[in-house]
């Protein structure tokens, strides 16, 4: 769907929720179609089409935000099913809850036209404008979009994040999870993201084996994170144990996660808002 920079404004009315944003959230959308309206004008005055980017909202799925609210049922029922959300990802290829669409560029069509040298003319000028867009509308100085700004963003969530492992009641909610579960790094912010990140890691090796092709680069700090090309019947065993994993965990961090998850979710949500993150607010 093409859509005019004029015409992306008109996209905030449209609520994907039925509750209405946090004026936080207004106004992080407000500022993405400011900065996409930027990017159009700057790439204009270069000689260069760049098509407005419309506001996408991000689309709950059923459960989500109760466990993200750290919900005991909600998150056991997912985990049942899904594990920690990796290996399902195979196992259930058409399913939104660990297989969210995500909408094409609306200038994919244009780049795709391009030569090589066209495209890489297009690619400078269009991280020259975005750097003018983000210092402009969010305070941000960065040297491009795929790069510089995923840098920064991914840095201030990890720092988000990390900010928890400083608080009393949830270091001694740890401490009684990591016994549980006999492990001896109890920090909140590792606690939560220990068990994806171990199943992320034994897919991402999986695909390594069976990989031809050279690996792909991923942004500097950034763990390589891969899936392995297997039929859902192929990839069942490592969910079947990933889901068992994923259970025991629950069992030892109800009491953590009640606390932690809803703190985590509102410390990422200041930095979407932050840096105008549409998707995922």
């Amino acid at each position: 769907m093409l859509i005019a920079a004029k015409a992306v404004a008109a996209t905030l009315l449209i609520g994907t929720f039925s509750a209405l944003p946090s004026p936080e959230t207004q106004a992080a959308y407000e500022k993405k179609a400011a900065m996409e309206e930027t990017r159009v004008a700057c790439m204009q005055e270069k000689g260069l089409t760049y098509l407005a980017e419309p506001i996408v909202k991000r689309k709950w799925q059923p459960g989500e935000l109760e466990r993200l609210a750290g919900d005991h049922e909600a998150l056991r029922a997912y985990r049942a099913k899904y594990g920690f959300g990796v290996w399902s990802k195979l196992v259930y290829p058409g399913d939104p809850a660990v297989n969210p669409v995500s909408g094409e560029s609306v200038n994919n069509k244009n780049l795709m036209a391009m030569q090589a040298d066209e495209l890489k003319k297009w690619r400078a000028a269009d991280d020259a404008c975005f750097a003018e867009a983000a210092e402009k509308h969010l305070g941000l100085t960065v040297t491009s979009q795929r790069g510089d700004y995923l840098t920064q963003l991914n840095a201030a969530l990890d720092k988000s994040v990390a900010a928890l492992d400083k608080d009393e009641r949830l270091a001694q909610l740890g401490k009684r999870f990591g016994a549980c579960l006999g492990i001896s790094d109890t920090r909140p912010s590792a606690l939560a993201e220990r068990g994806r990140s171990a199943f992320t890691k034994q897919a991402t090796q999986v695909a390594k084996k069976l990989r031809k092709s050279p690996l792909p680069k991923v942004p500097e700090g950034r763990p390589l994170a891969l899936m392995p090309p297997l039929k859902p019947e192929q990839a069942k065993p490592y969910l079947e144990k990933e889901i068992k994993a994923a259970l025991k965990d629950l069992e030892c961090g109800k009491s953590f996660y009640a606390a932690y998850s809803p703190r985590a979710k509102a410390a990422r949500e200041q930095v979407y808002q932050r840096f105008a993150v549409d998707f995922a607010l």
